[in-house]
């Protein structure tokens, strides 16, 4: 766990240093790994403390996917397309606040929320992705877009299952939950790897490849 957030803070460190060259999508993404460190420091604090740390794990799900769809909206392909990132996280956050009172409450895992969420993501991650493959003279290694997208896709579909099952497995079989549960940090610093990898593309490129959204066809 620790060794996922150290590289995690190292990776937030890269970006720090390359903010101002940074287009709008890399700068959310550098917002979200902040947020992300300053919710694994709170979440050591109350597992030290022995408080159970549901309440933070499911309000930052909703900033995750929140950031997420800002990163989508970005790079929205049409008004349209940018139109349903809004409105499908709408849906989820109508989903998510239903829940904390009924079916899923804050005191427990996101069973079902979560796992809707890693679902959008995996969604439009996946739909940008097919569009950045019919782009004509792109170079992927050097496409912030593709890296981004990459490890977003990546983990939601690696650890798709395990929280959709945590509870469950949490209740059953602590054992095998707790085999299993530090694949989710590997898997963790693989996505990271890939952020770092967008972080590190050429600036002259990113800046052709991150263009206006109004560009685009409407």
């Amino acid at each position: 766990m620790y060794t996922a957030e150290v590289f995690t803070g190292i990776v937030g460190i890269v970006g720090l240093k390359k903010y101002k060259q940074f287009p709008l999508p890399l700068r959310i993404l550098e917002w979200y790994i902040i947020s992300s460190l300053i919710d694994y420091c709170v979440l050591d604090v109350m597992i030290y403390k022995k408080i159970h740390t549901y309440v933070i794990w499911q309000s930052f799900a909703v900033l995750e996917l929140l950031l997420y769809s800002c990163i989508f909206y970005t790079w929205r392909t049409s008004r349209k397309n940018g139109l349903l990132v809004w409105v499908v996280f709408a849906v989820y956050l109508l989903i998510w606040m239903i829940g904390k009172f009924s079916y899923e409450p804050i005191t427990g895992s996101d069973n079902y929320s979560e796992p809707i969420s890693q679902f959008i993501q995996i969604g439009f991650g996946s739909w940008l992705l097919l569009g950045i493959s019919k782009e004509k003279n792109i170079v992927l290694k050097e496409d912030n877009r593709f890296w981004v997208l990459s490890g977003i896709v990546v983990y939601a579909v690696a650890t798709f299952f395990l929280f959709g099952f945590f509870t469950p497995m949490l209740i059953s079989n602590r054992k095998l939950l707790a085999a299993i549960w530090p694949s989710n940090n590997a898997f963790m610093i693989i996505q990271y790897i890939f952020f770092l990898r967008a972080f590190l593309c050429k600036p002259a490129s990113a800046g052709i490849i991150n263009q206006s959204p109004t560009t685009h066809k409407e």
